[in-house]
């Protein structure tokens, strides 16, 4: 693979992130020493900003334990990678998993002392072939039906984000509808809606859990999804919070300290009299 280089870029810590996240959404491994051979100028900005790569990458939302790779491989670390992958609507065909960041993932699943092929991990996670490569027959209706399924279940539907988890439901979508904004728009989502999404963080999820208990929502997780399923599919991302139980607990203990915080009356203003000089009569 030839060097990506580019020295006359402008870093900075913002860049750093955005770089990263461009590389990942290419298909490019994120393991140090890939990007030392192929990107040599963003593993040295990373460095500088960040203080280290690991850092860099955990700081634009990416777990490196997933990037590592070396990572310690097991049956049932790969078992749950492949469960967790498939309830985020990847791609798990193999050419399709070789192709992506988790390759490390998947050629470890295919050595002898794990499964030996991939079929046979897809298998172990309690996955068909027909679940794999269930868009490819799907017509207008089954794409609109799984559209509305995933907008259930808080899923993020910009176009990005359903081309970064390589979802073939988005490829199949754009061969019947045209775009994806069109197939979103039949199955009755507002795409400009979708593409105005609001940019989480802990603190504002935290808010949002606790604006919802303001307004009578009670904070379980069938209720929250209804009511506002993007707050609920924030909250359960790894770099937030990682389960909506974990999520709630810090939105509560915010409220906690919120109400023992005394209130800093406004400073009191006073009026100091301004001394004048007597007025001398004229001779």
């Amino acid at each position: 693979m030839q060097i990506k280089t580019r020295k006359n870029l402008r870093w900075s810590s913002e860049r750093v992130i955005t770089e990263i996240r461009d590389w990942q959404s290419q298909g490019q491994p994120l393991y140090a020493n890939h990007v030392r051979l192929n990107f040599q100028e963003l593993l040295a900005a990373s460095i500088r900003y960040f203080g280290g790569w690991q850092k860099a990458v955990e700081t634009a939302g990416i777990s490196y334990e997933a990037v590592r790779k070396y990572r310690k491989w097991s049956k049932e670390v790969i078992v749950e990678e492949i469960r967790e992958l498939a309830s985020r609507g990847f791609d798990l065909s193999f050419r399709s998993m070789a192709l992506s960041q988790h390759n490390a993932m998947v050629y470890a699943a295919i050595r002898p002392k794990y499964f030996g092929n991939w079929r046979a991990a897809l298998e172990a996670a309690g996955l068909a072939s027909e679940e794999i490569y269930r868009y490819r027959s799907w017509d207008q209706e089954g794409i609109l039906e799984e559209i509305r399924r995933l907008k259930s279940e808080g899923v993020d539907l910009s176009s990005k984000s359903m081309d970064d988890s390589s979802n073939k439901l988005i490829a199949t979508a754009r061969r019947r509808f045209g775009n994806w904004g069109r197939a979103l728009e039949s199955a009755g989502i507002n795409y400009a809606d979708i593409r105005r999404r609001k940019r989480w963080t802990r603190e504002s999820v935290a808010e949002g859990i606790l604006d919802l208990k303001k307004q009578g929502v009670r904070l379980i997780t069938p209720e929250v999804k209804r009511a506002n399923p993007s707050l609920f599919a924030a909250a359960c991302k790894k770099h937030f919070y990682g389960t909506w139980k974990k999520a709630l607990k810090a939105a509560l203990r915010l409220e906690d300290v919120n109400r023992v915080l005394p209130e800093v009356p406004a400073p009191a203003v006073v009026v100091v009299p301004v001394a004048t000089e007597p007025v001398l009569a004229s001779s």
